[in-house]
């Protein structure tokens, strides 16, 4: 026992010794070879300070740390008794980079991707990174096509320890298909085959957007097809044995041979649903529904997989597996599919977390979820609940991150990172009119009231004509999660100048205040209440005519001078399933509203409003989507006396036959008057006919239209910019107005029922820009009356169709 205790004694002291042998206090430390670093930064990088005790692993960790940073090609360390001297290497400095030869390519692109590589002024040089550079570019060009792009960088060296890079890039010329060949394929005809390929080896004039150039891309992406055109249709053992491109070294062409395995067709005998699935059993069986002696079908398979999974994960099996099993019988040529299914179990919502949500109060986020803190887990409605928060437009970006919990094992966390964008905005406008003289015009919008999810808009506008004042106030969670409440203030003192010919004034304040109910996720009806006073004043009074295309009467008493008030029931019903508030990609939003006067009211008469949009996705990516838009109104009075003028439709930016000048479209006046050389609209006789339209009781309008992805524009801004092509039709008409004219000429009413109806095509470019949604359009009208005004080339602010 003595020996053994010396002994430990013994290691422990020596030990002891060796550790006070191996380690030194630092008096100095010297650095050698700097050029363009300073000292101080580098300094940081080591890990010890003078008067600092340290051993040779504080050495050899400074030495890491500072080639971690980057700037330095070789580290050499010297000791000269205590002082330490680093002696170090820089890696050269860039003093410049100059691009030539690029023409597909912009120089303001491969500035930004040079710059995301820090290959710029300033920058450490690092070969490596220029390889990088160098092959990306190349890949690039081969997917064009261009399989002889050749790339140089040219490094010139200073004694100042730079380095001056010059890209010389040789694009070279495209190249093209020789020929495409199939071995190997009995049942399928090598036309067949060929057609499912984006790649061809010609031409045709019908289809310009074959490509005939070679892109290994484009082959890949046509061999994936191949094999899922033969995968799809029972060919189990389909296969691509080989593919070989052969490149002519003369000519820029390769000729291409594929060689395929068909195989036979394979059928499925039955199905079979293994694993314990309780409740869900019944419905699982339903989603796979393959039949007996059907062909094997690849593509259905994962769909229906990937519906057992969406389906189990929105009843808390997050981490269920789901495989196929297949059993072959190669004489009968079927398949026996064991759907193998282990559900594992069921996970449980312990907390639901948010993140980023600096100004908006935690309570805005949680009023917006579906999910229910411990509930199971569900997938389905942890997605509505990231709609909901993209929906209320507070937020830049949402994300969804799901955190299992491996101490509790059936339990997870829902965390919502969401990127806040500014909510508020201050404008101010000045403009000039011809008729209204210099304008003033101030809004102030807040969507997002000290994060609280209320908003206030305001906003007034002042000059020769009018004086403007407009507030709303919005709760949208007013007594509940599923009412809110809208409230909006307004006074307008408007004077109307018809084309210097009569003169009306119209004062109007009142209020407007609504309940919304929230039925689910897609419905929402509205109920409230309004009251408006509208002052008219007709300064001149001249005999007025009303004239639509098809309908005119005379010596009628229009624009009289009156003091009203009316109380309105107002009602509307939206659907709203639109996926993305602003450039929606899919999905439909309905809204039908309506109000009516009700007893007490000095006008008597009701209206109501069907907006439909409809957009559908034409392709998976959804890059080309059809949009149709409708907005149909009908008003009238109770009585026999035409609706209030003031309550009419009209043509405006949102509602318009593009191409065409807004409020020109619909009933005109016409004033007998025997001044008709001071008639600014149309003259006819002794009579004039306005350019503005004074609006009708009833309208139809349609805009359908091709959205179209931008040219040359990367992906990642589709969100924010995108086209179309559009056909715009439909008119507004005021049906209380009858036809004095003589009707019974045949061609008469030939020509005004063509006239009848606006229509318009022409091209449209939306930008969601930082002020807001804008919308160019150019159009050019299909079908007009004699008397239009045209306006090719329009834009507004607002959400879009």
């Amino acid at each position: 026992m003595f020996i053994k205790n010396f002994c430990i004694a013994f290691l422990i002291f020596f030990s002891v010794a060796v550790y006070a042998d191996s380690t030194w206090i630092v008096q100095d430390i010297k650095l050698q070879g700097l050029k363009n670093f300073s000292k101080k930064e580098t300094l940081k990088n080591i890990v010890f300070g003078i008067g600092s005790k340290i051993s040779e692993y504080d050495v050899k960790n400074s030495i890491k740390a500072l080639f971690q940073t980057g700037k330095f090609e070789d580290i050499k360390v010297i000791y000269s008794g205590k002082t330490i001297i680093f002696n170090v290497q820089e890696r050269p400095l860039i003093s410049n980079v100059i691009i030539s030869g690029n023409n597909i390519i912009s120089d303001s692109i491969l500035d930004r991707y040079l710059k995301k590589l820090k290959i710029e002024k300033g920058s450490v040089f690092h070969p490596f990174i220029i390889n990088t550079f160098i092959q990306t570019i190349k890949d690039f060009y081969h997917d064009l096509g261009k399989h002889k792009a050749n790339i140089k960088i040219l490094k010139v060296f200073s004694k100042d320890n730079t380095v001056r890079l010059k890209i010389l890039i040789n694009e070279g010329a495209l190249t093209k298909i020789n020929s495409i060949r199939i071995i190997g394929n009995k049942d399928v005809s090598e036309d067949k085959i060929i057609s499912l390929f984006k790649l061809k080896d010609q031409n045709v004039w019908w289809n310009f957007l074959d490509k005939n150039t070679y892109s290994s891309k484009a082959l890949n992406d046509d061999l994936n097809r191949l094999s899922s055109f033969y995968l799809n249709r029972g060919y189990f053992y389909f296969n691509i044995d080989d593919k070989k491109v052969k490149f002519f070294k003369d000519k820029n062409y390769v000729d291409i041979h594929i060689n395929i395995f068909e195989g036979k067709q394979y059928k499925i005998d039955s199905v079979f649903i293994n694993g314990n699935l309780f409740q869900y059993e019944k419905i699982i069986k339903n989603i796979i529904n393959i039949n007996d002696n059907e062909l094997y079908n690849k593509e259905k398979i994962d769909s229906i997989l990937k519906q057992i999974t969406i389906l189990l994960s929105e009843y808390g099996y997050i981490n269920a597996t789901i495989s196929v099993d297949p059993k072959i019988n190669y004489d009968t040529k079927k398949i026996i599919l064991n759907f193998n299914i282990d559900m594992k179990q069921r996970y449980f919502v312990r907390r639901i977390h948010f993140e980023g949500n600096e100004s908006t109060q935690d309570q805005v986020l949680r009023r917006e979820m579906n999910q229910i803190e411990g509930e199971y887990f569900n997938a389905k409605l942890v997605e509505a609940g990231k709609e909901s928060l993209e929906k209320t437009r507070y937020f830049s970006d949402v994300q969804v991150v799901q955190n299992i919990l491996f101490n509790n094992s059936n339990q997870v966390d829902v965390t919502y990172k969401v990127k806040e964008k500014s909510t508020g905005s201050i404008n101010f406008g000045l403009g000039y009119g011809i008729d209204s003289g210099i304008s003033f015009n101030t809004s102030f919008s807040q969507e997002n009231i000290l994060g609280s999810g209320n908003s206030l808009k305001a906003s007034a506008i002042k000059n020769d004509n009018q004086k403007y004042t407009d507030v709303s106030i919005n709760y949208p969670y007013f007594m509940d999660n599923h009412t809110d409440l809208n409230t909006r203030f307004f006074y307008n003192d408007l004077k109307y100048n018809f084309n210097s010919v009569s003169n009306l004034k119209k004062n109007t304040y009142g209020f407007e205040s609504n309940l919304g109910f929230l039925i689910n996720n897609t419905n929402r009806i509205n109920l409230g209440f309004g009251y408006t006073h509208n002052g008219i004043i007709n300064t001149e009074k001249e005999v007025i005519e009303h004239s639509s295309s098809i309908k005119k009467t005379s010596d009628i008493n229009f624009l009289e001078d009156s003091l009203v008030n009316d109380f309105t029931l107002n009602y509307s019903w939206i659907y709203d399933s639109l996926k993305y508030f602003y450039f929606p990609v899919s999905g439909n939003q309905t809204y039908i509203s309506g109000k009516n006067t009700i007893p007490g009211s000095d006008n008597s008469f009701y209206k109501i409003t069907l907006d439909s949009e409809q957009y559908i996705p034409l392709d998976k990516k959804q890059k080309f989507i059809f949009f149709s838009h409708v907005h149909m109104g009908m008003g009238n009075s109770f009585k026999e006396e035409p609706l209030p003028f003031y309550e009419n439709f009209y043509a405006n930016s949102t509602n318009n036959i593009r191409g065409f000048r807004i409020n020109t479209i619909g009933p005109k006046k016409i004033y007998h008057s025997t001044d008709v050389e001071n008639c600014i609209g149309y003259q006819n006789n002794n009579s004039c006919e306005s350019i503005d339209s004074i609006g009708g009781n009833s309208t139809a309008i349609a805009n359908l239209e091709l959205i179209t992805p931008i040219p040359f524009i990367n992906n990642e801004y589709s969100k924010f910019l995108r086209s179309s092509f559009f056909i715009d039709t439909g008119n507004i008409w005021d049906t209380k107005w009858n036809n004095i004219r003589n009707i019974h000429s045949l061609t008469y009413l030939k020509n005004n029922a063509l006239d009848n109806i606006y229509a318009s095509c022409g091209l449209s470019l939306q930008w969601f820009s930082p002020i807001g949604p804008l919308v160019f359009s150019y159009a050019l009208p299909i079908q007009k009356n004699k008397n239009y005004q045209l306006e090719a080339f329009q834009f507004h602010f607002g959400k879009n169709w």
